[in-house]
This record gives structure tokens, sequence and C-alpha cells, in this order.
């Protein structure tokens, strides 16, 4: 006759009760954070201060959530309240993170004197990026009289097979990488323009290559273009690009000449006039 089937061991028990309720925690401590963290990206965004209703709409949370975060934050310091406690700022530490002699910091210092010149040769913006870790961080945004400025945030998510920058990170990578930084084909068409076939962007790649610059034309926004070169340090390692944006009406091909003519003088001296490029080779993961 078999035996009757014993219930579980307290402690068993007592055991899955801790898991459940860890996991519980757990997630209740991920939502806490990430809307914290939402406070604070409205914050810096912000433009002037906020009140605890404006942030609360933004957020979307009631006011009694956001009051309670936004206290935590203050203890931390990365909140402050001005105007009798009525409104938010983010702190100084929030809104400068970086420590004035961190790399990237003192890459856009040092390459200053040539970017601003280049977008001065050239007329048009110039756009600064690092990449770390596999990504693209804008550093700096040099612009030449009534030129565009494209970019407004530091990390850039454009789509890698369409973008100025993005295209410029693929003629960085190996094979393999690149392959699985685009995905399966075909592409995400974004305009008309963009190119959607692996068989064509190896080709656009391949002639990139052999030029030592990327053309982007329409491919992302339509009236918008792009040329972009990798800077390396003295290994050839490509630690970021500069990339030269304008309206595609003032793109010929004498002028897209013109712009990767200087656009490469001015790589090639990057690792001459910019030392911290040794920093930023160990940020960069590559």
């Amino acid at each position: 006759m078999p035996r009757p089937r014993k219930n579980a061991a307290p402690s068993a028990v007592k055991a899955a009760d801790a898991s459940t309720d860890k996991a519980k925690g757990n997630g209740q401590l991920a939502g806490t954070l990430l809307r914290g963290l939402a406070l604070l990206d409205t914050l810096i965004a912000a433009s002037h201060p906020m009140t605890l209703a404006e942030l609360a709409a933004d957020v979307k949370l009631d006011l009694s959530t956001t009051l309670r975060l936004l206290r935590t934050l203050e203890d931390a310091q990365r909140v402050i309240r001005i105007a009798d406690g009525k409104y938010y700022l983010a702190s100084p530490s929030t809104l400068r993170p970086l420590a004035l002699k961190h790399p990237l910091e003192e890459l856009r210092r040092q390459a200053d004197p040539l970017v601003r010149n280049l977008a001065n040769k050239v007329n048009q913006s110039v756009v600064l990026v690092a990449y770390i870790g596999g990504e693209r961080v804008v550093v700096d945004v040099m612009q030449a009289g009534t030129s565009l400025n494209p970019y407004y945030s530091t990390w850039l998510h454009g789509p890698l097979h369409a973008s100025g920058p993005g295209k410029a990170l693929l003629l960085a990578s190996d094979p393999d990488t690149r392959e699985a930084l685009l995905g399966k084909p075909p592409y995400v068409a974004r305009t008309s323009k963009t190119i959607t076939a692996k068989a064509a962007l190896d080709a656009d790649l391949k002639l990139a290559a052999e030029n030592g610059y990327v053309v982007v034309r329409d491919e992302f926004y339509e009236g918008l273009s792009a040329v972009a070169a990798n800077f390396y340090s003295w290994d050839k390692t490509a630690l970021g690009c500069l990339a030269v944006t304008a309206y595609s009406a003032s793109c010929d091909d004498e002028t897209i000449a013109f712009i990767a003519k200087e656009l490469l003088a001015c790589t090639r001296l990057m690792p001459l006039q910019v030392p911290a490029l040794q920093q930023i080779a160990q940020l960069s993961g590559r």
C-alpha cells in the first residue's frame, strides 16, 4: 500500500515564500528606480524649474508618489528645490555628472580647434562622435553661420544603415560585428532612399572603405545629407567619427568631394593633436 504523500517541510515553504517576497521586492525596487530616473530625465531636459504638478503630469505618476521620489532624490543631492520649495531643478551633479578632466570632456576641449576649423571651412555643422561600448556618443556639435544643428541627444539611436555616424560605425566594424549590429535584412526603410538590401549596403560600405568616408543622402530624413569619417588611435582602432551634416539641396557631387577632402584631413590630425584619444581608447571597448 503506497504511503500518503507528506506535505512540504515548513522550512521549504518558508524558503519559497521568502523567494517570492524577494522577487516582488526586487520588482518594486526596479519600478521605483525607473520612476526616479524618469523624473531625472524630465528635469535634465527642462529649460526651466518645474512644479510638483508639472513633474507628476510629465512622468504620469500621482502627486504623492512623485513627491516621495523627489524627496529621495533631494536627499541624494540629485535634485534641488528653489522658490520656497515650490519648484524643482536637477542638481549640479545631475546636470554635469562628468568630471571636468573626464576623457570625454578632454576630448571635447582638445578637439575643439579642429572641429571648429572644419565647420568654418565647409560652412556646415560638424558633429564629434565617440564610440563608447559600441554606442555612438555625441561629444560636441559645431555650427557655422546658419548651418544645421541636427543632434539634440548625446546618445545616438539613429539607424546604423541610414545615418552618417551609423554607417561610420559599421565601416569600423568587422563583418561579424557588423552583421550582429544590423540584424537580419531587409533593413527598415526610413525614406524612399534608404538602403534596405544587404547586397546594396555591402556595396555602399565597400565604396566607403575605398574612399575613407561614408555618404548619406536623404536616407534618414528627406532633404538632409551627411558625410562622415572615422578618426583612429595610433594602433588604427576607430575611436569615433566626425560627421558633416547639411541640406541635400546644397550637397552636389562637387560639394561632397570638397567636404570629404577637408573631413579626411581633419580626422588625420586627430591623433596628432588630441592626446585624450589614448584615454578614449580605454573607454571604447573596441
